[in-house]
């Protein structure tokens, strides 16, 4: 059963990528797709917003518990949001009259999904697109601008207390406070609940790290264990209502393809992302293809950041692989002619 789950698994994000190429090609009307994302964003969103009103009107204020409501995350609502804040589409491609409200009912609902995963994503996508991510000098002064803004802010959550139990927007500000040693600490208390999930995408990988090493003349650092395999928290953790202790799907990606590949299955994902990252260096025929092959550049950053905390490509959630084959026909297709 493992074993069949896993391969499904590792399998599902060729799949996207195979059925966004297609229905892409086989769909005549391209802005027809364009208006899709955003209808079914609009509305996404509207639901949303119901929900959130509904929670605030019955609960005081509480970011976990309202997310744990009205849901954490909604990756066609930030495509979305893109796709009207960067007018993007084909040269056919229009909405109504009422976009601005389309736009700002999206925004609204953004906001209030409180993810840091969406802020930081729609972020790395925007400035890809605009082609601010490159490596030039244009790329490196924006780059510059935002690690230190980034550093700046960090300086100041360092400089305050801020309660992790309070309700309100601090507990936006903790989980961003503490967002690096999220990922890379491990040290936790199994008795205390601060310190287990604080840590617990760090704890994963460390025990997947320390399992791979035990084995015969270490060969599971260059293949991983393979299919079906699971990793040994070492004690029962409460993720369901029965526990478990043997768990395979990881919060950090790189752990999980180590752990199932080894340094082989890292090589291979990497030269994937670099393969996508370096297509906005590829000199352009029109604007329709610069911005194409920025946007394929813009989701292996996503990817490369998204892979360290929800399991990027492989998270089951995961929809911008559907986009990614769209892309990837309309790069082709951009290619030799415009739409």
């Amino acid at each position: 059963y493992d074993i069949v789950k896993d391969f499904f698994y590792l399998l599902k994000p060729i799949l996207f990528i195979i059925i966004g190429y297609y229905l892409v090609k086989k769909i005549k009307n391209k802005a027809f797709l364009f208006k899709l994302i955003i209808y079914s964003a609009v509305f996404f969103a509207f639901l949303h917003l119901i929900k959130v009103m509904s929670f605030l009107f019955e609960n005081p204020f509480d970011i976990n518990r309202l997310r744990n409501f009205a849901g954490k995350s909604n990756y066609i609502e930030m495509l979305a949001l893109l796709l009207l804040f960067l007018n993007l589409g084909p040269s056919n491609f229009q909405i109504t009259r009422y976009t601005r409200i389309f736009k700002y009912l999206i925004l609204c609902s953004f906001i209030l999904y409180f993810s840091r995963t969406m802020f930081v994503g729609v972020l790395i996508l925007f400035l890809s697109i605009k082609g601010y991510l490159k490596f030039n000098r244009r790329g490196l002064i924006y780059t510059t601008a935002i690690i230190t803004a980034i550093l700046l802010f960090y300086v100041y959550l360092f400089s305050i207390e801020i309660d992790r139990d309070k309700p309100g927007i601090s507990t936006i500000f903790y989980k961003i406070k503490i967002a690096p040693s999220e990922i890379f600490s491990s040290e936790i208390d199994r008795n205390n609940a601060e310190s287990l999930w604080d840590h617990w995408r760090g704890y994963e990988a460390l025990k997947a790290f320390e399992q791979l090493k035990d084995t015969p003349y270490y060969s599971g650092l260059i293949f991983g264990k393979g299919l079906g395999s699971l990793v040994d928290l070492g004690f029962v953790a409460p993720l369901n209502e029965e526990g478990m202790q043997y768990v395979s799907p990881l919060h950090n990606g790189y752990a999980f393809i180590m752990y199932k590949a080894g340094f082989t299955g890292i090589v291979f994902f990497l030269i994937f992302i670099l393969y996508l990252y370096l297509q906005a260096y590829k000199k352009f025929h029109n604007i329709n293809f610069y911005l194409i092959n920025n946007s394929l550049s813009g989701i292996a950053i996503y990817y490369i950041f998204t892979t360290l905390i929800i399991n990027g490509i492989y998270n089951q959630s995961d929809i911008i692989t559907i986009i990614l084959g769209g892309l990837i026909f309309f790069q082709k297709h951009f290619s030799s002619k415009e739409i």
